[in-house]
């Protein structure tokens, strides 16, 4: 099985959540401004591997699909 894109949240309408592999802090990520800078078919997990995190600096995180609630 592929894992999901973010052309897959989009289409279910989901955000996406980040959890720094460090010190643990999460954040909900802009999942229209990771499509523009990776395109909608860049894969969850490589985003994850790509993050940085902006309170301790680490590099790497866990990803969440998240409900978007209206």
């Amino acid at each position: 099985m592929q894992p999901a894109t973010l052309s897959n949240l989009i289409a279910n309408d989901n955000g996406l959540r980040v959890f720094c592999n460090s010190c643990y802090r999460c954040r909900d990520l802009n999942v229209e401004k990771l499509v523009g800078i990776y395109g909608r078919g860049m894969e969850l997990p490589e985003i994850g591997k790509r993050a940085r995190c902006g309170e301790c600096g680490g590099k790497g995180a866990s990803v969440q699909v998240v409900a978007v609630s209206w």
